[in-house]
């Protein structure tokens, strides 16, 4: 499984890319550091990208995927990219987050315990019993 999860982290760097980011840095973490960190005349266009990758994966993460990307991304370089780069950045996340939401959202209707309510559930439960 984590050979999989690491092909997919591979090919959303390889989308950011392409749509002029960073290489080394992932979408979800490129549009959450400007949607909230970066100044930015087009902060709107961000915001409205990470509502899209937000919706998308809000089954197994929760709200603020964007931002717990920028977390475990806090060191990468963001980079605006030209205004051609963004339009495909935009292409790219509305044609992969249709898939990936209705993707998730069949995962979590046939593996309950992969919502993120359950997930957080379990945690707090952990937490109890260690105290």
């Amino acid at each position: 499984m984590k050979w999989f999860l690491r092909i997919l982290i591979a090919i959303d760097q390889l989308g950011n890319a392409i749509a002029g980011g960073y290489p080394d840095a992932v979408i979800s973490a490129r549009v959450g550091y400007f949607a909230n960190k970066g100044k930015s005349p087009i902060q709107r266009y961000w915001i409205a990208l990470e509502w899209v990758i937000d919706f998308a994966f809000y089954p197994i993460d929760g709200p603020n995927h964007c931002l717990c990307s920028l977390n475990d991304d806090k060191d990468e370089k963001f980079i605006h990219g030209s205004d051609f780069a963004r339009a495909i950045l935009g292409l790219i996340i509305i044609a992969a987050c249709i898939f990936i939401a209705v993707i998730l959202r069949i995962v979590v209707l046939v593996i309950p315990s992969s919502h993120y309510k359950f997930k957080l559930s379990e945690l707090k439960s952990n937490n109890t019993e260690s105290q």
